[in-house]
């Protein structure tokens, strides 16, 4: 398992932030648009991208370099550049046009749910997997793949447990564990590889954290302060904080589509496309007034069940996708999205 292999093909390179926050409407115009279309939380930002709050708005934007929060003055139109100038930075746009290959879609076996193919800013994570129906027990075995050998080893009753921190997970080295139901199950029965993890580096994980203890972060409400750490962390490949992030928020009932869109595309990055199935359907019924967010998570959607072999499904919701790009005057997504339909034919 080599983590280098993670990186994955940007959905888009010149992102330059984030809406995080916002009290009131507020109207986006693309370069690429007809019209301004009503927007919300989450929305990604583009050198180009017009942005335009109601008088009494309060619209806050997380820019790329993951320090710089920009409040956009309500009541008028201003370009996202001028906010968030594009710089070299910590974030990188969101991810995978990859489709993985299917995960998680064996009940009777613990898949691996977290850590999986994913950086580490906490030396104490929590191991999680499928729980196994009829499962009363499961051996734990975390292996240190530069030696091949079990370097922690444990037995539990639930479906996780936390690693104790020691033996240290050591900076630089690849690690995976592999979890055995008293079903006569295993998680290795998955098949998919390269589902380990490895800590964030000495440097990147003092810059993380002294991005997140800026003034302006705390400044935020408690679910922006949710979204600006899970999207830092995402351009740092913390996947698993950023599971954890934002599924404290769901776990409040949260009603912003951006916190479950943000999961599906994390799990469709992991390969659990059954889990990113769930976030994006309710992601896209919070998003009914953000047509350009619901075609997005259509065609995410339309992605997953591509990967899970159901291409009836895959088409509707990439008809979906193309159907709201046609609103939007979006000529170039409109192309796109019926390539992949005559790809499904194909």
């Amino acid at each position: 398992m080599h983590l280098s292999d993670l990186d994955v093909t940007p959905f888009s390179d010149n992102s330059i932030g984030w809406i995080i926050e916002s009290s009131d409407e507020v109207l986006l115009k693309r370069k690429n648009w007809s019209d301004y279309q009503p927007t919300g939380i989450g929305t990604e930002l583009y050198p180009g991208d017009l942005l335009q709050p109601a008088a009494t708005a309060k619209v806050l934007v997380q820019c790329a370099n993951g320090s710089t929060i920009w409040r956009v003055p309500a009541g008028m139109i201003s370009g996202a550049a001028n906010g968030c100038p594009p710089a070299v930075k910590a974030i990188p746009g969101r991810q995978s046009k990859i489709i993985p290959p299917r995960g998680g879609t064996n009940s009777l076996i613990p898949y691996i749910i977290c850590p999986r193919r994913t950086l580490l800013l906490n030396a104490f994570p929590i191991l999680r997997w499928n729980a196994v129906p009829g499962a009363t027990h499961y051996r734990v075995s975390v292996i240190d793949e530069s030696e091949d050998d079990v370097l922690w080893e444990t037995q539990v009753n639930a479906s996780e447990v936390v690693y104790p921190g020691k033996p240290l997970l050591t900076m630089g080295v690849d690690y995976s564990f592999i979890v055995e139901a008293d079903t006569g199950t295993s998680s290795l029965q998955e098949e998919m590889p390269d589902l380990g993890f490895r800590r964030l580096d000495k440097a990147q994980a003092k810059s993380v954290l002294s991005v997140l203890e800026q003034p302006a972060h705390r400044e935020l409400t408690q679910e922006a302060q949710a979204l600006a750490k899970a999207y830092l962390y995402i351009g740092y490949e913390l996947r698993t904080e950023a599971i954890e992030t934002l599924e404290a928020w769901v776990k409040q009932d949260s009603q912003t589509a951006a916190v479950y869109r943000t999961l599906g595309e994390l799990y469709q990055e992991v390969g659990l496309n059954w889990l990113a199935e769930t976030h994006y359907l309710r992601a896209f019924k919070l998003a009914s007034f953000d047509i350009e967010g619901q075609a997005v998570i259509a065609a995410r959607l339309g992605e997953v069940y591509q990967a899970l072999g159901n291409s009836e499904a895959a088409r509707r919701w990439f008809i979906q996708a193309r159907d709201g790009y046609v609103v939007l005057g979006d000529s170039q997504w409109v192309s796109e999205l019926e390539k992949r339909q005559v790809q499904l034919n194909l």
